[in-house]
C-alpha cells in the first residue's frame, strides 16, 4: 500500500464549526495524525445538524462527522491547571497548529501565540478568523452571513436580480468557511516546506473576508478596468448565466465566439440573432440583454437533461442545476468514485463526498471516522504524551478533561 502524503505530519486541532476543522481534516486525508482538541461540552458542529431522522445527536452531526474523519479527539478544559498542561504537551509534539476561534480568544487561557510559539518554536500555527488578527475589525465577530456581504460576494446574489432592491443574500451552506479553509491547508503545507530551511515555525494569519476578495477578483477588475457594475442586476453579460428549463433549470457559458456559434446553430439559427455581428464577443457584451427575453423562452421548452446533453456534445459549455437526489445518481461521480463510504460506531453507515482529485502515488482515504466526544482521552494522555495509567486516572480525577455528559 502506497505511504500517505502526509504520514509525517503531526496536528493539533482546536476550533469548531467548519473552517478550522475542514482546514485539517484536509490535512488528516492525506495521511496526518490530526488530534481534535475540544472543549468538555464539544465542538458546536456537533449540535448543528442534519442528523439522521431528523433526531438530534451529539455523535450523529452530518457536518461535524464529515469534517472530522480520520482524525482523534480528547476533551481538555483549558480553564483548569491540568487541561492546559496537557494542551501545552501537544502543542510541543505537534508540527502544526490550526484555530478557528476569534482573535484574542486564546489569550483567555493564557495561551497566546507568543506562549505557543515559545512552547514550540518549530510550531506553524494556522488561524483563521473573520478579519484576520490585525486591523480596525480584527476583534469583531462574524460569520457566513456578515463575511458573504462584507467580502463583497453577496452583492452579487441573486445572480440575474430584474431590480436592485432585490436584497443581497449569501451563498447556500458554509462557502466562506470551506474556502477559507482550503486556503489555510494550502499556505499550512507551504510553510511546512519552507520550515524545511528555516527549522522555525511561524503564524499563518488567514482572513475569511480577504478569501472572499480573492474569491470575487475577476468582477473587481471588470468593475474597475472595464466599468462593468459590480451588481446582481446584470447590465451586460457574456453568457446568459442560470436558465429555467421546461422542468428545472441550467447554467448556460456560451462566452467565447465558437461557442455562441454553436448554440445559435443548435437553435436553427432564428432571425433576432442572425446577424454576423452577434459572433462578436465585445457586441454581445452589450446587447445581448436585448434578446434575453427570446433566449429565455427558448430554453424553457426544452428538458434541461436533453438540451444540456446535446449543447455540451457541441463544446458549449453548460450544465443541469442539479438536485440531491440527481448529484447522488450522477454517472460521472459513480465513474470516478467520488462518495466514499464511512461507518461510524454510533451514526452508521453513509456515503461521505470525497476528494476532487486523483493521487495515484499516495491516495487520500478516510482512515477513522469522526471521533465521538472524548474517544481518545486515554490514548492519547497515554501513548502520545506517554503518561502511565496511573497519572492518566489522576489526570482525570483533576478535572483536566473537564466533566463530559453521556
Amino acid at each position: 500500500m502506497a505511504k500517505a502524503a502526509l504520514s509525517s505530519i503531526k496536528v493539533v486541532e482546536y476550533a469548531n464549526m467548519v473552517a478550522g476543522p475542514y482546514c485539517s481534516k484536509l490535512l488528516a486525508d492525506l495521511g496526518a495524525d490530526v488530534i481534535k482538541v475540544e472543549p468538555p461540552e464539544g465542538d458546536p458542529a456537533r449540535t448543528f445538524g442534519p442528523f439522521p431522522e431528523k433526531k438530534p445527536h451529539r455523535e450523529k452531526s452530518a457536518l461535524f462527522l464529515y469534517n472530522n474523519t480520520s482524525k482523534r479527539g480528547i476533551t481538555l478544559d483549558l480553564k483548569t491547571i491540568e487541561g492546559k498542561k496537557l494542551f501545552l504537551q501537544l502543542i510541543q509534539w505537534a508540527d502544526v497548529f490550526v484555530d478557528n476561534y476569534p482573535t484574542g480568544y486564546m489569550q483567555n487561557f493564557g495561551l497566546d501565540n507568543e506562549v505557543l510559539q515559545k512552547t514550540n518554536p518549530r510550531l506553524i500555527h494556522t488561524s483563521i478568523t473573520p478579519y484576520g488578527q490585525t486591523g480596525p475589525r480584527a476583534h469583531v465577530k462574524g460569520d457566513e452571513l456578515t463575511i458573504s456581504h462584507a467580502g463583497g460576494l453577496a452583492n452579487l446574489l441573486p445572480v440575474r436580480s430584474v431590480d436592485i432592491n432585490r436584497a443581497p443574500i449569501k451563498p447556500g451552506g458554509f462557502q466562506v468557511a470551506y474556502q477559507s479553509a482550503i486556503n489555510g491547508a494550502l499556505v499550512t503545507m507551504a510553510a511546512l516546506i519552507g520550515r524545511r530551511k528555516t527549522d522555525k515555525g511561524c503564524v499563518i494569519d488567514v482572513s475569511m473576508q480577504e478569501v472572499m476578495v480573492g474569491f470575487i477578483r475577476p468582477y473587481i477588475t471588470a468593475s474597475r478596468y472595464q466599468r462593468a457594475s459590480w451588481s446582481r442586476v446584470p447590465d451586460r453579460p457574456p453568457a446568459m448565466g442560470r436558465m429555467k428549463t421546461s422542468d428545472g433549470y441550467l447554467v448556460l457559458g456560451a462566452v467565447e465566439d465558437n461557442h455562441f456559434r454553436n448554440l445559435r446553430e443548435m437553435m436553427g439559427n432564428p432571425p433576432w440573432m442572425a446577424g454576423d455581428q452577434w459572433l462578436n464577443m465585445n457586441y454581445r457584451s452589450h446587447h445581448l440583454m436585448e434578446i434575453a427575453p427570446l433566449l429565455d423562452a427558448w430554453i424553457e421548452q426544452h428538458n434541461k437533461k436533453e438540451i444540456s446533453e446535446e449543447l455540451a456534445s457541441k463544446s458549449v459549455p453548460i450544465g443541469p442545476v442539479n438536485s440531491i437526489k440527481e448529484v447522488m445518481e450522477n454517472r460521472q461521480y459513480a465513474f470516478r468514485q467520488y462518495f466514499t463510504e464511512v461507518e461510524h460506531p454510533l451514526a452508521g453507515k453513509y456515503k461521505y463526498s470525497g476528494w476532487p482529485y486523483k493521487m495515484a502515488a499516495s491516495p487520500p482515504k478516510v482512515s477513522r471516522p469522526a471521533p465521538m466526544l472524548g474517544e481518545h482521552n486515554e490514548e492519547i494522555t497515554c501513548k502520545v504524551l506517554n503518561y502511565t495509567q496511573e497519572e492518566y486516572s489522576k489526570m482525570k480525577k483533576s478535572g483536566a478533561f473537564g466533566r463530559i455528559r453521556r
